[in-house]
């Protein structure tokens, strides 16, 4: 069994170094354009790779950071990459219901987990990264679960959205890299370095695409 958690961990790290380097491009490249749109499903498919093998790295070692990252980031890409299929109408599936009602429960779970550790044990250990994850992605999950009861997107919605749960996917890929490969005092600046970076350029972004879209 050793041996196998070996190899599922050579391809969640060589997964995830593909996904840094295909994420780089495709934000890059022009979007709609070729490279954008092959760089963008080569990132797809690696994250994919390395939400699997987060899993199940994270249930067999109980290791709750891989566990917890891993979902949030398949949230993140999951959601943006169907939001593509929502350009001309929005018009959720059963696996779009599922993997909503699904992560929300996940999220919720952690949100019930930071506050019964913060009890115990204070602001420390997984606490703050259970609190942060748990209330972005319950907060995603309800949003998305608002706009599919109305039926309805505003106007480039699909596509702010794409670019947020995209960008973000990169964020949470980049922190995890950051955590696992470099040891610095404190620790909260690697944490924090990817989003402080990442959220203004998402910002800017996001930005001008509302201009373009007149909202």
């Amino acid at each position: 069994m050793e041996n196998l958690m070996k190899i599922t961990l050579f391809i969640h790290a060589f997964s995830g170094g593909i996904s840094l380097i295909a994420g780089l491009i495709a934000m890059l490249a022009k979007k709609g354009q070729k490279w954008h749109l092959k760089s963008g499903l080569i990132y797809y498919w690696g994250m994919m790779a390395v939400v699997i093998t987060g899993v199940i790295l994270g249930l067999y070692r109980t290791n709750i950071f891989i566990l917890t990252i891993a979902v949030f980031s398949f949230y993140l890409v999951f959601t943006g990459r169907r939001t593509l299929a929502f350009k001309k109408a929005l018009n959720p599936t059963f696996i779009d219901w599922f993997f909503n009602l699904i992560c929300l429960l996940i999220g919720l779970y952690m949100l019930y987990l930071a506050i019964i550790n913060f009890i115990k044990i204070g602001f420390a250990s997984a606490v703050p990264m259970l609190f942060v994850f748990g209330f972005f992605l319950t907060l995603m999950c309800l949003q998305d679960l608002r706009v599919f009861l109305n039926k309805k997107y505003k106007k480039g919605q699909w596509l702010l959205t794409h670019i947020g749960r995209m960008c973000g996917s990169y964020i949470a890929t980049s922190t995890a890299f950051l955590v696992v490969n470099i040891h610095v005092e404190p620790q909260w600046i690697i944490w924090l370095m990817p989003t402080a970076v990442g959220t203004p350029l998402i910002f800017r972004a996001t930005g001008l695409w509302k201009k373009k879209f007149g909202l």
